[in-house]
């Protein structure tokens, strides 16, 4: 599947490879969605979320038991790297150097 969030939106939506299948996942509450990173082993999606309350958040890869992860001291979270092996997650803030 592919997964992308839509800042035009405000948007997560899911697609098969093929085109088919598209579906929004969360459509509520999202200000400015940008990166997103998926963790297939556990079930899981994250992304960023600018607008006037920056976020970091997470959901199973079908929209459902989505939760904060990080909201404070962030400016416009932008880019997100998972790493499977260690467990973490990293991003980097595009209003902060």
């Amino acid at each position: 599947n592919l997964y992308w969030t839509d800042t035009g939106t405000d948007r997560i939506e899911v697609t098969r490879l093929n085109g088919t299948s598209r579906k929004i996942l969360i459509s509520e509450n999202l200000d400015e969605p940008r990166a997103i990173v998926l963790n297939p082993v556990m079930g899981y999606m994250y992304w960023t979320d600018w607008g006037e309350s920056p976020k970091i958040e997470c959901a199973y890869l079908d929209g459902s038991e989505r939760r904060v992860l990080v909201n404070t001291s962030l400016g416009w979270p932008n880019g997100l790297a998972l790493d499977l092996e260690k467990e973490k997650l990293y991003w980097g803030d595009a209003k902060t150097d």
